[in-house]
């Protein structure tokens, strides 16, 4: 299998709602509206959606087009097969209002935060979320992030609760626990300091 992972650009918004539309939830149909929109989400939105029937869908292409939602794709063969949600933290709206994550260490410093994966059904298991993550750290450094974050669950989940990625995907790449509560952590990688 030939694995070519692409930075989500605005000319590649289709690939994004095709994906999302007929490969990411093929097994999981009640997420298949998310549009990984929930760590952007602002309450204002519940007001704008009423009577529209794919709120989500319309503001993931606008997101995308705009260059607002930022992530990067994997393509198998030439097909759309894997996601990362990968921007900079202050630009997620639920990470903005979680106050409990942020701390001096990170004042003044740019973070770049990585939310979710999803893996077209068929090709899990065969490093697609790896070499997204490769390329998001990489990314990242070169960028001049000072710190790399992510969210993931603690302990015993299901696959679909490891969306965000499991621990032990970041550790593989130089993650450390930084701060944990009852039910996620945050798993940080300082990019500036190695």
């Amino acid at each position: 299998m030939d694995v070519e992972i692409r930075r989500l650009t605005p000319d590649l918004a289709e690939d994004y709602l095709y994906f999302f539309d007929h490969v990411g939830f093929t097994d999981h149909p009640e997420w298949s509206q998310c549009y990984c929109l929930h760590f952007h989400f602002e309450p204002a939105w519940d007001a704008e959606d009423e009577g529209r029937d794919h709120p989500w869908r319309e503001r993931a292409a606008r997101l995308v087009r705009e260059g607002k939602l930022q992530g990067y794709f994997a393509y198998a063969d030439g097909q759309v097969a894997g996601w990362c949600n990968a921007n900079d933290r202050e630009n997620f709206c639920r990470l903005v209002e979680r106050k409990e994550l942020w701390d001096e260490a990170s004042r003044g410093k740019r973070v770049k935060s990585i939310v979710c994966f999803i893996v077209a059904p068929a090709l899990r298991g065969q490093g697609i979320a790896t070499r997204l993550l490769e390329r998001a750290c990489e990314d990242a450094k070169r960028e001049g992030y000072d710190f790399l974050e992510a969210y993931p669950v603690r302990g015993r989940a299901d696959r679909y609760a490891h969306h965000h990625g499991p621990p032990k995907l970041y550790k593989k790449f130089g993650f450390t626990a930084h701060k944990k509560y009852r039910r996620d952590c945050v798993m940080r990688r300082d990019l500036k300091g190695q």
